[in-house]
């Protein structure tokens, strides 16, 4: 049956029509706004202004932003969020964090604008979608703010409270694991309606076995002079970065009992299925002699059954 001249045309200008319209939503999905923030020219507050990037996602888009917030904005009163004079030496993105290594001046920067600086920088990159979190650091290493304090990945919610409006007071039951009085077994402490403020779940746990036991009838595992630089979960992993104090400091109980203390406690919420353990960001160390190399999933052999 010979086919219609017609109706073949009719078919081409249909598939043409597809194929333009499909190629224009793919133009427009590679093209989305980021609302990039500025700090105003007075110092004192930050301002956002749209911005339509040209990659979508990854390393590239991090590279894009940076190069915004290094950059003044369109309305002459946007002052660049990364001030002239301090370099960004380099980033990366792995599990959901987004890693900015600045240079040593970064400590120059008086409280006011290192804290609308790092509000810009956060506010900005977290609206990637594989971004999670946005950690700071300086020549490398954990970046400390104006009050001595090292400065944790960051979420936007981390400068809600900054920026003129007040965080919900936020509480949760928590499990921890501290060491029965043999010191040879993990024992459960059940913690009800407990108010952590404006840290993250995984922070109030860490610094809770670090502050030790109120209870009676559990021991400390983890020795208090040991400080967390950072504790972030991406991607169900929980990672906690402590400083060498882990590697020096003497536990009263032996190291697989400090090790999973931390590993059952922060396993105990409901995203976190596996921690990894980290000196300075180091994980090629031994603690005792058990390797931080690979994330650890929980232990529940070692616990001291009612």
């Amino acid at each position: 049956m010979k086919k219609s001249p017609i109706l073949f045309n009719i078919i081409i200008c249909m598939v043409l029509i597809i194929c333009c319209t499909g190629c224009k939503n793919n133009d427009n999905d590679n093209q989305p706004e980021v609302a990039v923030y500025y700090i105003s020219d007075d110092g004192v507050k930050l301002a956002a202004e749209q911005y339509e990037n040209k990659n979508t996602e990854g390393e590239k888009l991090l590279n894009e932003l940076l190069g915004r917030l290094t950059t003044a904005g369109e309305n002459p009163k946007h002052m660049s969020a990364i001030p002239n004079g301090i370099s960004v030496k380099g980033y990366s993105i792995v599990d959901g964090i987004a890693k900015i290594d600045f240079d040593e001046s970064y400590y120059d920067l008086n409280a006011k604008k290192e804290l609308l600086c790092r509000a810009a920088v956060v506010l900005t990159l977290i609206q990637m979608k594989d971004v999670d979190y946005v950690l700071f650091t300086v020549n490398n290493q954990p970046c400390k703010g104006k009050d001595g304090k090292y400065l944790n990945a960051m979420r936007e919610s981390d400068f809600v409270s900054d920026i003129g409006s007040k965080k919900a007071k936020t509480t949760s039951d928590f499990i921890l694991y501290y060491a029965n009085e043999s010191g040879t077994l993990l024992k459960e402490c059940e913690l009800k309606d407990i108010s952590y403020g404006n840290k993250t779940k995984e922070e109030y746990i860490i610094n809770q076995l670090i502050k030790g036991p109120e209870k009676e009838g559990y021991y400390r595992t983890i020795p208090p002079k040991i400080k967390v630089l950072s504790v972030v979960t991406a991607n169900n992993i929980c990672y906690v970065d402590f400083d060498e104090n882990f590697l020096t400091e003497q536990s009263q109980v032996e190291a697989k009992i400090v090790i999973y203390s931390i590993v059952n406690s922060l396993s105990e919420l409901d995203e976190v299925h596996r921690v990894q353990l980290s000196v300075r960001g180091e994980t090629s160390v031994e603690y005792g002699n058990i390797t931080l190399a690979h994330p650890f999933i929980r232990n529940l052999d070692i616990i001291e059954t009612k």
